[in-house]
């Protein structure tokens, strides 16, 4: 099958969506559910049809370029395949929620149309036979992201947002052009197959050199530390762009890429340290920061970032394996989670968890889908995030004894302790949403109500995959068969790691409820934190630090640039003024008057005679 109709569909819609947005969000809606539902069918005969034992590569063109000539190519192989199947399931259900969620919306179809380009670029970068087409993919969806989650561009924090999440990850970007430029160079091809082939040809300071610049483009966009402060204020977007950002695009690219590259990264253990103690501190962090947050899509915007740091310790571990498990799940969970807490916001007209309380009896549907995102993230067995995360214990546990070529047994070690702390504090955040959510009694104002049927049906389907793709994990060939990988190491739980696992599940999950029993109307936390409160629900400062190294320096130099321009530059133009006003008063002696010339001649050779005498005197 040719790859390039998984992006197709979804291209189409939002190249007729842009050219239609008067025809009104019948049509937008109408055209966004087209295409998203076109680019499934293709992810459904690409899974069934793909020989998941030898890729296949389609080349619409050759772009020379006076060096290693682009290759307009696309390659389905198991790894796209699947992750183009999560993919575009999310983006369905985001579109047809989105049609309920927006509805009165004036701008909904220009973002229908976004949402359709957003969902092709991320294919784009799925099927991606060429680095330099995976690049454009990954550069359109940092565009499609800063205008969707400033959609609400009447609000100051949504502008705020937008322009943040754009150049934080530009940043990240700057790096990852040059790694794909280095990686090119030195293959003398951008087809990715030629790149993964010459890497063992590669010296260990080029692979070096293009891991970590690499690495700056996945930290960046998938919203790892210290790149990872635009995620929690891109809540300020539509929940449903929330929901795809999360789940399925953007943030999920950066740990396809590392995946799909994977021979690169895993040819230096300096880049695979690198990688490990990036997702250590991450994950440990991101979900203490969740502990705090009050906007009940902050605190799933923090696990998020948590979540994704599970999947690149996994990569530093040395299995792909696991991360793309991980990553499968965790967009079924994630998805339904954002989906869920956007019918809660609906309901209440609020995001902040002190004004919801007691909505299980008025939203039971809402409730039961929540409780499995939230107990599937948390790893609650036998939910499918259970058998995922596991999986990734298992890897760094297998990584800490020593078991994995080429992984350091400290980045096994460091990956392993932090994602078992990260265990019991996600299992306490987790309790602590649904107790101040759906527990208790309400404490806003109006009447909840259950979700439109049009947004309440696509958490029913996704509760589905986030309880029971575990099954995945339950044959430990599945998935490095399907992924094309051949015979892998079990992705299923090691007795080990699974028996602490689910006790500090327990144990955080119960520390939280036994509190909220003492105080039902109160945030259970807040006191237990302490003074450490602030510092979390701050994200430790992280933010406060950009400002004063980055944000303030940069302040001042605009503030430099503006004296200059007022003082120096306007002070020249200030000359030339002067000057032009001294030239038309001389034009007044050009009158054209023999006497008048005759008698300015005579007085300054008068002037030299008298100056004369006084220097000779003097």
């Amino acid at each position: 099958m040719n790859g390039f109709w998984l992006p197709a569909g979804p291209l189409l819609a939002a190249a007729v969506g842009f050219a239609v947005l008067r025809r009104g969000p019948r049509m937008a809606a109408l055209l966004a559910v087209l295409g998203a539902l076109l680019a499934a069918v293709a992810a459904v005969a690409a899974c069934a049809s793909t020989p998941w034992w030898t890729p296949t590569t389609v080349d619409l063109a050759t772009v020379p370029t006076g060096g290693p000539d682009v290759h307009v190519a696309a390659t389905l192989d198991g790894l796209a395949a699947v992750v183009s199947v999560m993919v575009v399931v999310v983006a369905l259900l985001v579109q047809l929620y989105s049609v309920e969620y927006l509805r009165g919306d004036p701008r909904y179809p220009t973002y229908a149309a976004f949402v359709s380009l957003f969902t092709a670029a991320m294919l784009l970068v799925v099927v991606a036979g060429d680095l330099v087409v995976l690049l454009v993919g990954w550069e359109v969806m940092g565009l499609c992201s800063y205008v969707l989650i400033g959609h609400h561009r009447e609000l100051p924090d949504a502008r705020a947002a937008a322009l943040k999440a754009f150049l934080t990850t530009r940043l990240g970007d700057a790096g990852f052009v040059v790694g794909v430029i280095v990686l090119g160079w030195a293959a003398g091809s951008f087809r990715i197959a030629a790149v993964l082939a010459a890497v063992p040809s590669m010296s260990s300071t080029t692979l070096l050199a293009a891991g970590l610049l690499l690495t700056a483009g996945v930290v960046g966009k998938s919203a790892q530390f210290p790149l990872h402060v635009w995620l929690p204020d891109a809540m300020a977007g539509p929940t449903p762009v929330s929901a795809l950002i999360h789940a399925a695009t953007m943030v999920a690219a950066g740990v396809f890429v590392v995946a799909r590259l994977y021979p690169v990264f895993v040819a230096s253990q300096a880049v695979l340290a690198v990688l490990g103690v990036v997702a250590a501190i991450t994950m440990v962090g991101a979900a203490l920061a969740a502990l705090a947050q009050d906007d009940v899509k902050r605190v799933l915007a923090y696990s998020t970032v948590s979540q994704l740091a599970y999947m690149i310790g996994a990569l530093a571990c040395g299995s792909r394996d696991a991360a793309v498990y991980h990553l499968l799940v965790h967009a079924a969970f994630k998805a339904l989670g954002f989906l869920a807490a956007g019918a809660v916001i609906h309901a209440v007209g609020s995001n902040l968890m002190s004004r919801m309380g007691g909505l299980a009896r008025p939203m039971p549907v809402t409730t039961t889908t929540m409780t499995i995102a939230l107990a599937s993230g948390a790893g609650v067995v036998p939910l499918a995030g259970f058998f995922s995360k596991e999986s990734v214990l298992s890897a760094a546990d297998r990584a800490a004894g020593g078991d994995v070529a080429g992984v350091p047994s400290w980045v096994g070690w460091l990956v392993l302790v932090s994602a078992v702390v990260t265990v019991a504090v996600t299992a306490a955040y987790s309790a602590r949403l649904l107790l101040m959510t759906f527990a208790g009694r309400y404490r806003g104002d109006g009447a909840p109500h259950e979700a439109p049927a049009l947004m309440r049906w696509p958490l029913v389907v996704l509760a589905v995959p986030a309880a029971a793709l575990g099954v995945v994990g339950l044959a430990s060939g599945w998935l490095p068969t399907w992924l094309g990988l051949g015979p892998a190491a079990s992705l299923g739980p090691g007795a080990v790691t699974t028996t602490v696992s689910l006790l500090l599940v327990l144990a955080g999950a119960g520390a939280v409820w036994l509190r909220w029993r003492t105080a039902p109307d109160a945030d259970p936390l807040r006191a237990a934190l302490g003074p450490a409160w602030p510092w979390c629900a701050s994200g430790f400062g992280v933010d406060a630090v950009y400002d004063r190294v980055v944000v303030a320096p940069v302040k001042a130099l605009a503030r430099g640039v503006v004296m200059v321009d007022d003082d120096l530059v306007a002070g020249v133009q200030g000359t030339g003024a002067a000057t032009t006003r001294a030239a038309l008063d001389l034009r007044r002696f050009q009158a054209g008057n023999p006497q008048t010339y005759l008698t300015g001649a005579l007085a300054g050779v008068s002037v030299l005679l008298v100056v004369a005498v006084l220097v000779v005197w003097v």
